[in-house]
């Protein structure tokens, strides 16, 4: 059985590489041309980084536990 430690840092790294690839989908085949394409890219863009620095906090506090 996966412990929570690991599905956690699993679930954080799988939601950085959906959310980058959505940014990058966005810039490369815009699914609505416009700008509207790239503010969703650059959320997109945001949210990953939001995720990552999440990540980070988390694995520090799982080292203190």
């Amino acid at each position: 059985m996966i412990s929570l430690k690991t599905f956690h840092y699993l679930f954080i790294a799988l939601s950085i590489l959906l959310t980058a690839y959505y940014g990058v989908f966005e810039f490369t085949r815009p699914s609505h041309p416009g700008p509207a394409s790239n503010l969703l890219a650059s959320v997109s863009f945001l949210v990953s980084a939001a995720l990552a620095y999440y990540g980070m906090n988390v694995h520090k506090k799982f080292k203190q536990i």
